[in-house]
């Protein structure tokens, strides 16, 4: 190692000195020194040049003034070298170096303090020395003061944020608020609302201009049609007439309650209530039960409950009517004369005549999936007299039982349902004599029914239904006729030729007797048998519009009871229908 000259000259004055009698000597400095602890700090930061911070610095030895004045050169030298690097242009504050703190740089300037001489002797710069300390120093406490400042400002930022942020938590509770409160008028605004649909019709029969329907409106037969208007033999032979004008209001009033009102007006009769009734959902024993008390449609077979709106015939099929209205190509009796018992040869009603809607309760199991469940079972009770204009009290003294089970397979392409139905009818025990109606009884109304519709992969909808058993009461209705049985069934397809055009056709039959060996009115079970074939096009022009054009044959006799003439003639029907929704 290679000693530079000006140490040789510095130790050569020093001991000139020392000679002169000055009390300086080259004494090693005591290991309790603070120096010890101060060097061995910077040198732990980095800031001795030449030594790395790792490791023990001194070990177990102690130096002289002369070694720790030279370790503090060192340090020096490293301070220079920081200064030399900081850039040119304004200083942006910030720490000297990584580790370099005031308390550093004031251990630095103490120890050149304490060893100036040492320094001065071995040739140290120490007016540049204590200028680069300055310096540091200055930026340290620019830095220091800058990060008191960022930590006042930050302090303040926060103070803002957390303001903002308890502004803006009061604005979002109160747009909360205001959007609950609007989302609750709007939720019952839209919950209790009014829908409905209207039927609009020209009906015209095939026979218009027959003895049937004689220009000049004579007697023509003692047939009745349909109890909502319509083309009745005897009368006019075609003509426009509204079949149904629905309005029906209804919406929750609870978390599980809610209600339906809907009345019916159309072109004869007035208005009528179909609907009145209250449905609790989730009762308060096992779940999926729901209950429906008031006055609502029975759960039997499909044909009967399904909505007129989306039935494919303008009418139900012979044998599930609740009317006239589906017999429209046949005899059917005058409510006077059944009521009296007055029997009207050759004449039917269906097997559930003014029953589409009743008055009772049933309770409704459905399957997990509550809202569009795969199975439902039904199980109701009621005054089985159907509906009025000015409502229908029990007079048959017993309750009738409607029960319905349902299913879905095949992803809902396959439904399938079985029903019952138990109960009675009251009918006049005989013909009148002597101008004296006979007394009331009951006879039993005992039916089974099944129903299935599946909709193939090419889109055609196909759909059969039966019901059939004990029915104790005359083709007419007007007498009890024991232990007789009754039955009707259908069958029906409908296809898409595209998304706004529908072909459908159906065919059903309806025996009012259906046993060998019954006769009524000196006819027997084959001449009371009514047998239907219809067809037609439906055309959806929007979401709320539909055009119907329909054409329903009778195939077997209007009247069987005739011995011949116009009135053994199978008539047709022809509708044309616009049907709005609402």
């Amino acid at each position: 190692m290679r000693i530079p000259a000006s140490l040789f000259v510095g130790c050569f004055l020093l001991a000139c000195v020392a000679g002169m009698g000055t009390a300086q000597v080259a004494a090693d400095v005591p290991r309790d020194h603070y120096a010890y602890g101060a060097i061995a700090e910077l040198a732990s930061k980095g800031l001795v040049k030449g030594f790395p911070p790792q490791g023990n610095f001194w070990g177990s030895r102690t130096a002289t003034r002369y070694e720790m004045a030279t370790i503090i050169q060192r340090v020096l030298a490293r301070v220079e070298e920081i200064t030399a690097k900081r850039p040119e242009g304004p200083v942006v504050p910030q720490p000297p170096a990584p580790g370099l703190t005031p308390a550093d740089l004031e251990a630095v300037r103490k120890l050149v303090s304490e060893y100036k001489t040492e320094l001065v002797v071995i040739g140290a710069d120490l007016q540049k020395a204590r200028e680069a300390i300055g310096e540091l120093r200055s930026v340290a406490e620019a830095a220091s003061e800058t990060a008191s400042k960022a930590l006042s400002a930050a302090g303040a930022a926060q103070s803002k944020t957390d303001e903002l942020a308890k502004d803006f938590g009061d604005l979002k509770e109160s747009y909360s608020i205001g959007r609950t409160e609007f989302e609750t008028l709007t939720k019952d605004f839209k919950a209790h609302k009014l829908s409905g649909y209207l039927q609009a019709r020209f009906e015209a029969s095939d026979h218009f201009g027959s003895a049937l329907f004689p220009e000049n409106g004579g007697a023509g037969t003692t047939g009745v049609n349909s109890t909502g208007g319509g083309v009745t033999p005897g009368t006019a032979g075609y003509g426009f007439l509204v079949r149904r004008a629905r309005l029906k209001f209804g919406g929750p009033v609870s978390v599980r309650t809610d209600y339906a009102i809907q009345a019916d007006l159309t072109s004869v009769g007035g208005m009528a209530v179909k609907d009145a009734y209250i449905s609790v959902n989730d009762l308060p024993f096992p779940q999926r039960f729901s209950l429906t008390a008031g006055l609502f449609a029975p759960s039997f077979g499909v044909e009967m409950p399904h909505s007129s709106s989306t039935r494919e015939s303008p009418e139900r099929a012979a044998g599930f009517s609740d009317s006239n209205a589906a017999l429209a190509v046949f005899k059917t009796p005058s409510s006077t004369a059944s009521a009296a018992g007055t029997a009207t040869a050759g004449a039917v009603l269906p097997l559930f005549a003014g029953q589409d809607r009743d008055t009772g309760v049933a309770v409704t199991w459905s399957g997990p999936n509550y809202n569009n469940p795969n199975s439902k079972v039904s199980l109701g009770v009621f005054n089985g007299e159907g509906r009025g204009s000015s409502g229908v009290r029990n007079n048959n003294q017993a309750i009738d039982t409607v029960l319905r089970a349902q299913t879905t397979l095949m992803g809902g392409n396959l439904d399938l349902g079985v029903s019952g139905y138990y109960g009675t009818l009251t009918v006049r025990s005989a013909a009148p004599t002597g101008g004296v109606s006979a007394a009331y009884m009951q006879g039993y109304r005992m039916l089974l029914g099944s129903d299935i519709r599946y909709i193939a992969p090419f889109g055609t909808t196909f759909k059969a239904e039966y019901a059939g058993g004990v029915f104790e009461a005359s083709p007419d209705r007007s007498q009890y006729l024991k232990g007789n049985h009754a039955q009707a069934w259908l069958i029906s397809a409908k296809h898409p030729i595209n998304r706004r055009l529908d072909l459908a056709v159906k065919y059903d039959e309806y025996m009012p007797i259906s046993q060998s060996g019954v006769r009524f009115s000196n006819l027997d079970r084959s001449d009371y048998i009514r047998k239907t074939l219809q067809g037609g096009l439906l055309y959806y022009m929007d979401e709320a519009t539909r055009f119907r054009l329909w054409y329903t044959r009778g195939l077997t006799p209007y009247d069987p009871s005739a011995a011949g003439g116009p009135a053994r003639a199978r008539l047709g029907l022809i509708t044309g229908e616009i049907q709005v929704s609402y």
